[in-house]
């Protein structure tokens, strides 16, 4: 599941835009959470995640959708949501990223510290192992390589101390050891592009879209102050602006005609 460290207000978002997104089952699992926290029953909840797959999409099949929506409900349950204003990464934990040899290392190394400290206050432990899946680590970390150049990461940075491995043999979860609680020099509010942000903060060209809050990088460096929009919300922003240019000329028409 993604990372979100404001499920309720991620869950307002979703009701409100009536999408499902790319990954249905993490948005109705943080639904039913909303709707469970806010006190209905479990059957109450199936009804108002259906009601929401029909403002989706109202040609939806629901049937094909029980198993997913139980499972949803039945996840949901396990756990209470998760509410965290931030999360403090220090400038020593910076200092000890910032020795790694490449700019990959460095952002894998940043986005596990991320996700270690993420795991720690959700599953109320000090045990500091990251329990995502490789991908996602990997697209947090903004890292496109092969299977094999992740595993020899992984291993340089055990090599160097900086985490450790489950001894299970079925077990892939990593621990980081290089985590400190000193004073934080960055707060990670947002967990998408943690590599971009890690970039961002020592100067690399990138930047907080002002409509959907993602660090993206400048499509051209030379201009980058007057790039406010990442790629897609730079389309959506046009696209609304044509409409309201559209609406507007039709409305000062009608205003003359009458």
């Amino acid at each position: 599941m993604s990372v979100i460290l404001d499920e309720h207000s991620w869950a307002e978002r979703a009701l409100r835009a009536q999408e499902l997104g790319s990954r249905p089952f993490d948005t109705l699992t943080r639904i039913a959470r909303y709707y469970m926290d806010e006190g209905y029953t479990k059957q109450k909840t199936k009804k108002l995640l259906e009601t929401f797959m029909y403002q989706c999409d109202p040609v939806i099949s629901i049937p094909k959708w029980t198993d997913i929506i139980n499972g949803a409900i039945s996840t949901a349950a396990k756990r209470e949501a998760v509410h965290i204003d931030s999360i403090g990464i220090s400038s020593t934990e910076l200092e000890r990223i910032s020795g790694l040899a490449t700019s990959q290392l460095k952002r894998l190394a940043f986005t596990l510290l991320c996700l270690s400290k993420y795991w720690d206050i959700v599953g109320k432990s000090s045990g500091h192992w990251v329990n995502s899946k490789d991908s996602d680590i990997m697209k947090m970390a903004n890292i496109v390589t092969s299977i094999r150049r992740q595993s020899e990461m992984f291993g340089i940075l055990r090599s160097n101390g900086m985490i450790g491995f489950s001894k299970k043999v079925d077990n892939t979860n990593v621990c980081v050891l290089f985590g400190d609680s000193n004073p934080a020099e960055m707060h990670i509010t947002d967990f998408r592009n943690l590599g971009y942000q890690y970039l961002k903060h020592y100067g690399g060209p990138y930047f907080e879209c002002q409509n959907c809050g993602i660090v993206t990088k400048y499509n051209d460096p030379v201009k980058k102050k007057n790039q406010k929009y990442c790629k897609q919300c730079a389309a959506e922003v046009t696209v609304r602006n044509n409409v309201n240019s559209v609406m507007r000329i039709r409305e000062a028409s009608r205003r003359k005609s009458v």
